[in-house]
C-alpha cells in the first residue's frame, strides 16, 4: 500500500479548508508522526503544516503508510462531514485520490476491505540471489514511477521477470541468446524447474488443476511483453504513448507474482535437490 503525492496534496487542500494548524498537528502526531523542522513554505501555514509531515514519512514503509492512511481517515471524521454524515467535497476528494491509491473506500470514508499489501518482494528470503540488487533496482524503478511515468513501470515490470528469468537459468548452466524473448526465457525456466510435472505429485486432479494455473502464468508473461511493446518505453514513436496509471499497476502487480513464484520455486528445489559438483 502506497499513498500518492496526488493524495497528499489532496489531503493538504481539504486540511487547509476546513481545520486549523493545531489540530492538523495532532492528527499527524497521534499516529507517531514527527514534523520536518526546516519546511520551506509551500504556500500556507496549514499546508506547509502538512508537507511538514509528509516530507518524513517514507513511501516504502507498509507500517508508515497504514499509519498515514489512519490519519487522513480520523481527520475526515473528524472535519469532512456536513450534518447529515455526508462528505464535504474536499474530503470526498481525498477519498477518490485514495481509491486511485488502491484503497478499499467508498464514498462515505470507509474500508469495504481488508487493506492492500504492497506486494513487496522480501528477497532477503531468496538466499540463492547472489545479486538481489538486480532484482531490487527493477522493483525500485516501478514503485518511483507509477503515479507519473507509467511506461516506465510498463518497461521495468518486463525488465523484472527476464532479470529473474535469467538468473535462474544461469544458476541451471543453461545459455540463452542475449536477445531471447520473455516468452522463450520463460518457457526455459519452466522446463529447468519442472513446473508442470511436479505442479501437485500427489494429486492428479490438483496437478491438472495447477497445471492449468501454471499455463495462465505462461499467458500473463506473454500477454505483459506484449502490452509492453505496445504501451512501453521501448521503440522510439512519434506519439504519446496512452499508458494509463491502471496499465502500468496490473503490469507492476502481474511481474511481482509471476517473480516472487519463480524465485520460491527456484529455491525450493535447489534446496531439495542441490546441484552436483
Amino acid at each position: 500500500m502506497r499513498i500518492s503525492v496526488r493524495t497528499q496534496l489532496k489531503f493538504a487542500e481539504f486540511a487547509s479548508g476546513w481545520s486549523a494548524v493545531s489540530p492538523i498537528a495532532r492528527a499527524y502526531e497521534a499516529e507517531g508522526f514527527l514534523p520536518n523542522p526546516d519546511q520551506a513554505d509551500v504556500g500556507g501555514q496549514r499546508r506547509t503544516v502538512c508537507a511538514s509531515y509528509h516530507s518524513l514519512i517514507d513511501p516504502e514503509s507498509e507500517t508508515q503508510q497504514r499509519r498515514l492512511l489512519n490519519v487522513y481517515l480520523d481527520a475526515i471524521d473528524s472535519w469532512g462531514r456536513e450534518d447529515d454524515g455526508s462528505l464535504r467535497k474536499l474530503a470526498l476528494d481525498v477519498v477518490r485520490s485514495l481509491r486511485r491509491d488502491g484503497i478499499p473506500i467508498d464514498d462515505r470514508a470507509e474500508l469495504t476491505a481488508p487493506l492492500p499489501s504492497d506486494g513487496l518482494l522480501e528477497l532477503s528470503d531468496f538466499h540463492l540471489l547472489r545479486d538481489p540488487g538486480v532484482v531490487q533496482e527493477h522493483l525500485e524503478r516501478m514503485r518511483r514511477n507509477l503515479d507519473h511515468d507509467t511506461p516506465a513501470v510498463i518497461g521495468a515490470a518486463k525488465e523484472l521477470i527476464e532479470s529473474v528469468c535469467r538468473l535462474i537459468l544461469d544458476d541451471c548452466g543453461v545459455s540463452m541468446d542475449p536477445a531471447a524473448s520473455l516468452p522463450v526465457l520463460y518457457k526455459g525456466v519452466a522446463k529447468e524447474l519442472r513446473l508442470a510435472r511436479e505442479s501437485v505429485p500427489e494429486n492428479a486432479k490438483g496437478s491438472e488443476a495447477a497445471q492449468r494455473v501454471l499455463q495462465g502464468l505462461i499467458t500473463a508473461v506473454q500477454n505483459l511483453a506484449e502490452m509492453r511493446n505496445a504501451l512501453g518505453v521501448g521503440h522510439g514513436r512519434a506519439r504519446r504513448i496512452p499508458a494509463l496509471e491502471r496499465h502500468a499497476r496490473l503490469a507492476m502487480n502481474a511481474s511481482r507474482t509471476v517473480a516472487e513464484f519463480l524465485l520460491a520455486t527456484w529455491h525450493e528445489r535447489r534446496d531439495r535437490e542441490p546441484p552436483s559438483s
